[in-house]
């Protein structure tokens, strides 16, 4: 990273686990949470959304489809193989998700629908 980048991290860079740590009743040990800090909580929360609503995905992975930077790397979202569909069902269970995804869904619509809709 150059400097600005440094720069940038330290203004708008991610804001920490604390929150999520709270909404999901976890207590993490205090001795290993440096990395915890680089947890990004909007990145997160859009995760959740992702995985708990299709539409969703299928919305989001065709705009990035229309990107230079589009990969397949959505394509398993929106159809799960076995093995994704066995190891995710916890993980995409709507108790656990919805309190994370809450947080940021109306930012991620917002912005799907402008990029949909080709405004910057």
């Amino acid at each position: 990273p150059t400097s600005l980048d440094i720069q940038l991290l330290h203004l708008c860079g991610p804001g920490g686990a604390d929150r999520l740590d709270w909404l999901t009743g976890c207590d993490p040990d205090r001795d290993d949470t440096a990395w915890r800090t680089w947890v990004d909580e909007t990145v997160v929360s859009w995760a959740a959304c992702l995985l708990a609503d299709r539409a969703l995905t299928i919305r989001a992975h065709q705009n990035h489809a229309a990107t230079d930077h589009h990969s397949t790397g959505l394509q398993r979202l929106i159809d799960p193989g076995t093995h994704d569909t066995e190891a995710g069902a916890l993980l995409r269970h709507p108790d656990l998700l919805e309190p994370i995804a809450t947080l940021h869904r109306p930012q991620l619509i917002e912005l799907l629908h402008a990029e949909a809709a080709g405004t910057p």
